[in-house]
């Protein structure tokens, strides 16, 4: 059984069945995550010391949808790679990390999985953090039952007419900066109210509805028009401005 939010937004009584058996990630699953970091690991073609790979977000957690990204991220250490500066290091991987999600497009079950590297001195907002390497839970979800239902239909309608305005604009500047703003609202939202805040619920309804994947398409396209021959408009570096 399932709680209805909004159509978007729900809560289930048990985990992802695609994922997990009473409460243990599949070896299956787990296993392909392995591989798939493993070649990820090869792909970023300098050093890095992965100390974890941990499942975070609603895949972690009851509040999954059909459209729910397995959110794997890669935990490293830095400070054991020698040579490399961790700022450069940090550029490199987040880089790294851009084109891998972009140039290959991995499922497990079906469900898209969108990696992500994070620093071992950084720490992510999740309800539950599943360890892939030592297969079991860093923090074991709460089944939140008494979840607010926020009424967001005045803030769709904002953020769908900002997002379809830098659309039709075709201006990079405007749909980065869109794109900015959308993430961070993001952010904010999960760090001051946790995974179940207004903001992130709003963000998660527009991804649901493609409205996320219709901008990030659009960014792609005001680059790749920058980049040609025809245009002039091109003054600096291009780098990825979205995040997962």
């Amino acid at each position: 059984m399932k709680t209805i939010l909004n159509e978007d937004f729900q809560i289930h009584d048990t985990l992802n069945p695609k994922l997990y058996e009473n409460n243990q990630l599949l070896p299956e699953v787990r296993q392909k995550i392995v591989d798939i970091v493993a070649n990820f690991e090869e792909y970023v073609e300098i050093p890095i010391h992965i100390v974890d790979i941990v499942i975070v977000g609603s895949n972690a957690a009851y509040n999954y949808t059909q459209y729910s990204d397995l959110d794997v991220h890669v935990i490293v250490n830095p400070e054991l790679v020698q040579d490399i500066p961790e700022d450069i290091q940090t550029m490199i991987y987040n880089m790294k990390k851009s084109s891998f999600n972009k140039e290959f497009d991995i499922k497990i079950k079906g469900i898209p999985v969108e990696l992500y590297v994070e620093d071992m001195h950084s720490s992510v907002v999740s309800n539950g953090i599943y360890s892939v390497c030592d297969d079991r839970w860093v923090k074991e979800p709460k089944q939140n039952t008494s979840v607010t239902k926020h009424n967001i239909e005045k803030d769709m309608e904002k953020w769908t007419q900002q997002i379809q305005q830098a659309i039709d604009s075709n201006n990079y500047d405007e749909i980065a900066n869109t794109i900015d703003l959308l993430y961070l609202m993001r952010k904010n939202s999960i760090s001051l109210e946790g995974e179940y805040g207004k903001g992130n619920e709003i963000f998660k309804t527009l991804r649901d509805r493609g409205y996320v994947a219709e901008i990030k398409e659009a960014l792609s396209k005001a680059i790749s028009k920058n980049l040609s021959l025809e245009s002039y408009a091109y003054k600096g570096k291009f780098v990825s401005r979205f995040e997962e």
